[in-house]
């Protein structure tokens, strides 16, 4: 009888100690870095992204926070210590990318990040820098907010890092000016009125911050015409003129950056402090053209449902207030 109550204790123990063991968890994948974002001329490295815990920093860090698929973002770093080599990318890859800034090894460094046509998720951005005097610095990190928008075979976008009421505009082959005043074309699918092509994302109109710094026109490929683009910048308003506004464009055709005829692809620049406000509808007057490109198509046959994307309250407002230059 003792025997057999020690075994019953024995077979309690035994219970009550698998019963308290963690069950096993599998770790998540490693991110892949491309499916985030590129930077032009960067090594892609396996490994860790270079840091030190205790260590200067890479100094202060200026962009827009929010991203699009298929989009971009100028990066700017104020920095008092000279950068020989820049590291990025994404918290939870096992891969960083390596890249040389500018040799003019001026205080303020910059760069482009391309944002792939697939991405589909917020995440978090990890910058580092290789000093001169061979010290890493500190890592720095912010949080990219994914904002859904329309990609396409061509897409063309702009993303600015402060909140002004950048524009911006699309001129067609056929002459039609895609912008704030013209979204584009609808078309009911699966009980709901969706984007065909257009100006899907149109932001901080008049002032009326959101936040999201991005303007997006895409189309697919039945859309695209054969022909030539334009695409022009235009400082709208500018909400706080105080601060100057860095802003970037990219075209997109099949994947790949357009070859501009006129311009550069990302063709980037900076309204200064003290830019003044050009309120303008479609007439393009004092508004920057920044790039002009090519491409191959058709005349795209629109169905019979689509309808023109009707204007917001903003939009609307915006065009009232426009200057008839």
């Amino acid at each position: 009888m003792m025997c057999i109550a020690m075994m019953a204790v024995l077979a309690i123990g035994f219970v009550a100690c698998s019963d308290d063991e963690d069950p096993e968890t599998t770790p998540a994948p490693a991110k892949v870095l491309s499916k985030y974002f590129t930077i032009a001329g960067a090594e892609t490295i396996n490994g860790s992204i270079p840091q030190s815990a205790q260590s200067v920093s890479v100094g202060e860090v200026s962009m827009n926070n929010a991203a699009i698929a298929g989009g971009s973002s100028h990066v700017s770093i104020n920095t008092d210590n000279t950068i020989q080599k820049l590291y990025a990318n994404v918290k939870g890859s096992n891969q960083y990318y390596s890249f040389t800034p500018s040799a003019d090894k001026s205080t303020i460094v910059d760069f482009t990040i391309l944002f792939s046509q697939n991405l589909n998720e917020t995440f978090t951005l990890q910058i580092s820098a290789l000093l001169d005097d061979g010290t890493v610095t500190a890592l720095w990190t912010t949080t990219i907010n994914y904002i859904a928008a329309g990609t396409g075979a061509l897409q063309i976008s702009l993303s600015f890092d402060n909140d002004k009421d950048v524009d911006l505009y699309v001129v067609q082959p056929d002459g039609e000016v895609i912008y704030y005043g013209n979204h584009g074309m609808l078309d009911y699918v699966n009980g709901n009125y969706v984007y065909i092509y257009g100006l899907d994302l149109d932001s901080n109109p008049g002032c009326s911050i959101d936040g999201i710094n991005n303007e997006n026109v895409f189309y697919p490929t039945e859309y695209i015409q054969e022909g030539t683009y334009e695409v022009w910048v235009n400082m709208y308003s500018n909400c706080d003129a105080s601060i100057p506004t860095n802003w970037i464009i990219t075209a997109i055709h099949e994947g790949n950056l357009i070859t501009p005829t006129y311009g550069t692809n990302p063709a980037a620049g900076v309204y200064p402090i003290g830019e003044p406000s050009n309120p303008i509808g479609s007439s393009l007057n004092g508004a920057l053209k920044v790039m002009e490109f090519s491409v191959t198509g058709s005349t795209p046959n629109v169905s019979k449902s689509a309808v023109k994307a009707p204007l917001t309250e903003s939009a609307k407002m915006k065009l009232t207030n426009a200057v008839i230059k």
